[in-house]
């Protein structure tokens, strides 16, 4: 009965495995039939984009919601404390409070070690919390959809110094429709179908060709803008076209949130420095006129110092950001089942990047609260 089980695993996933081969992009590119699940490639963006009519971008908004979930554990955890915890929460919150304090003494050692505990458990929550939050199913798919005339309006100032756009009327004139920047013009925008009746729009699949007469979902902003961001000929004619507004996206995908999180540890590091040796003795540690070496020391500590911030950002943000795009990526290529092993892997990195973020505050910050001849 175990072998029929393990057979039977191993042929379903093979049949979804083929199925996601052939209907992705890689059956489209065959042609035919194949393609049947294909979709445009999503759009991705370094920086987060601001939700209208909230006014804060979508990075924030998954960051707080990271927070609200943050906040809800405490709450769970904490609303009926029992000396011997029988509920599974509250023991795996105290484990891992317990392993972040014994840490903590293992490096630091006694009650020096214990001031550390709150700031670097925190960033470890925060930016795991957040990690996890950008692997759910509808953080960057759901969203709001941006018509052509906004799409240009974004575009066209990354073109600025484009020679090919006369910046004397590169912008939208609402009776004329005048657009002259070209770079900004060839940026590519999605189909959308509408939901008769509830005002909602949707991308089906099998539409990831950029041929629109014979269907395809891609298409330029110059092919459409003047028409109301709508296909005026073919057989998607009168459908919608624009560019993904995620309500969520990924916070730490956003290098201002990993900056973020970088200047609290580092500021939280000097602080305990200067709390521990005092401001003369801390200060001596960048700024020592006592020989010109100990100058040149200092120099390079400060050096040190900020390196740490710019470190700690990219090291965060590079990761999280490169594994959204593989995300997307292999969502392209091969839908539903190659996602999976993806979306296990961002777990785990996602534990990792928090662990050596807090785990390098902590370090840092025993090592600031060393006295010089300590080092």
């Amino acid at each position: 009965m175990i072998k029929l089980n393990k057979h039977f695993v191993i042929v379903f996933f093979s049949v979804m495995l083929l199925i996601s081969v052939l209907g992705g992009a890689i059956g489209g590119a065959i042609g035919g039939f194949l393609g049947f699940f294909e979709a445009p490639i999503a759009h991705i963006q370094l920086p987060g984009e601001i939700i209208p009519g909230i006014g804060i971008s979508n990075t924030t908004l998954t960051l707080w919601l990271g927070i609200l979930i943050i906040f809800s554990i405490i709450f769970f955890s904490t609303r009926n404390l029992k000396e011997v915890p029988n509920g599974r929460l509250q023991n795996l919150v105290e484990a891992l409070v317990e392993f972040f304090i014994k840490l903590a003494v293992s490096i630091a050692g006694g009650k020096k070690g214990r001031r550390f505990v709150p700031l670097v458990l925190s960033i470890f929550l925060c930016v795991l919390i957040s990690n996890w939050v950008g692997v759910l199913p509808g953080v960057g798919t759901i969203g709001i959809i941006e018509p052509a005339e906004t799409v240009y309006k974004h575009t066209e100032h990354k073109f600025i110094d484009d020679p090919s756009c006369n910046h004397t009327d590169v912008h939208t004139d609402s009776d004329s429709h005048l657009f002259s920047c070209e770079p900004a013009l060839k940026e590519h925008l999605v189909v959308f179908n509408r939901v008769p009746g509830l005002g909602l729009h949707y991308l089906p699949p099998g539409r990831g060709g950029e041929n629109v007469e014979d269907g395809g979902g891609v298409v330029e902003v110059r092919e459409v803008i003047e028409h109301e961001s709508k296909i005026d000929h073919g057989p998607l004619k009168g459908q919608l076209t624009g560019r993904l507004l995620p309500i969520f996206r990924g916070a730490n995908t956003d290098l201002n949130t990993t900056l973020a999180i970088a200047i609290v540890s580092m500021v939280a590091v000097q602080f305990w420095g200067i709390r521990s040796l005092g401001l003369r003795t801390y200060g001596s540690k960048f700024l020592n006129f006592s020989s010109p070496v100990m100058f040149f020391v200092g120099i390079l500590e400060t050096i040190a110092e900020v390196s740490r911030i710019i470190s700690f950002t990219f090291r965060l943000f590079g990761n999280m950001f490169g594994g959204e795009v593989l995300l997307v990526a292999m969502m392209y290529l091969l839908p539903f089942i190659g996602i999976i092993p993806f979306m296990g892997l961002e777990l785990f990195v996602g534990v990792i990047q928090a662990l050596i973020f807090s785990m390098l505050t902590l370090f840092f910050g025993v090592a600031a609260t060393a006295s010089h001849n300590e080092h």
